[in-house]
């Protein structure tokens, strides 16, 4: 009798995690993508590839696997619907990994983020430890925060990867290049908000993920190169500025308790001046005007939302307002341990009128 090679009983059963990957017209990231998803230590993974309006027919024939399934939308309905039709497609999963085209997994990536949750029950998100594509010895982030502010940051962005972030650690929010969640969250959460089309929306999740009481760890072992802005081409395109002015004011709305925010609205308004300079200094002044205005008409919807999730919240707006101190701290370090570079001025100008964070 031939023995049973367990692998393969692991392969007939590849509903442990869901991949969701959106594309938009970079085939030649994605099939990079998959390759080195098929790579992978851990073995029970199915892959949903959401079509994002592609038209590179090319492509849908280059890109095929009993592993993959297709979802083909008819126009680019943005980042945060393709995550939605993704995650939805692959209901049986106990775990959802959202990633980007234009990332690239390290082989023991998911059985790691995997291990990490299945040993750590009261955490819902596990984050790698994301490098650039350009030069993996730098990083291009160690788990997302946000400021009290409302502005959100990927930290040790830039910074070479020296060791300083290779501590399993809580951290606020998942980034969407690449994180693991319990399909338990999404259950309990919903899921990504589809008004932000592209752009802070795993920010807002996390926020409303923060309200229902569930936690983010970052697992530096699990590693990810992250190419970054490779839709838009550049980190600072006038589109990137006016979805990220809109939606850091969307998920400020939703997601902060009223006696907080009327707390924290002079930071908030401080910070929204400094973004608005940021904006005009790189030449997207009316993009920026177009983010505002673009909430405003939201501002219905979003208070109808905003109803919604406050109503569910289980934390108290003391233990809200830790979390967020605890993560604009991280912020503090990591802007501080700059050495090299250009440290970022809005940061500095922020955090020279509210002073480093306290306790």
């Amino acid at each position: 009798m031939v023995p049973s090679d367990p692998l393969s009983k692991q392969e007939k059963a590849p509903d442990t995690v869901t991949v969701v990957i959106p594309t938009y017209n970079r085939s030649e990231l994605l099939e990079v993508c998959l390759q080195h998803l098929e790579s992978q230590t851990f073995r029970s993974f199915q892959v949903v590839i959401v079509n994002n309006g592609t038209r590179d027919p090319a492509c849908l024939a280059r890109v095929s696997s009993p592993r993959i399934q297709w979802i083909h939308l008819p126009r680019n309905e943005g980042t945060a619907a393709a995550f939605n039709r993704g995650i939805a497609a692959g209901r049986e999963s106990p775990y959802v990994f959202i990633l980007n085209d234009d990332a690239e997994v390290e082989p023991d990536c998911l059985a790691l983020l995997v291990k990490t949750l299945e040993a750590n029950p009261s955490y819902s998100m596990a984050v790698p430890k994301l490098l650039q594509w350009s030069n993996p010895s730098r990083l291009d982030g160690a788990g997302d925060e946000v400021l009290l502010s409302g502005g959100a940051y990927r930290v040790g962005q830039d910074q070479l990867d020296e060791g300083q972030y290779d501590r399993v650690e809580a951290v606020l929010s998942a980034c969407g290049a690449a994180a693991l969640y319990r399909r338990s969250l999404f259950e309990d959460v919903g899921g990504f908000d589809e008004d932000y089309f592209a752009y802070r929306e795993d920010v807002d999740l996390s926020l409303r993920a923060l309200l229902r009481g569930h936690r983010c760890l970052f697992v530096p072992a699990a590693r990810v190169r992250h190419r970054g802005s490779a839709t838009m081409g550049f980190v600072f395109h006038p589109e990137i500025i006016r979805l990220t002015t809109r939606n850091q004011i969307l998920t400020i709305l939703t997601d902060y308790p009223l006696p907080l925010f009327l707390r924290l609205l002079p930071r908030i308004m401080v910070f929204q001046a400094l973004w608005m300079g940021f904006a005009t200094k790189k030449h997207a002044f009316l993009a920026w005007c177009r983010g505002l205005l673009g909430a405003a008409r939201l501002l219905p919807r979003t208070l109808r939302k905003r109803r919604h999730v406050m109503s569910r919240r289980v934390i108290s707006n003391r233990e809200w307002l830790q979390r967020l101190k605890e993560s604009e701290k991280r912020i503090w370090r990591w802007h501080s341990s700059i050495r090299e570079g250009r440290p970022s001025k809005l940061l500095a100008i922020y955090f020279w009128i509210f002073g480093q964070p306290g306790d």
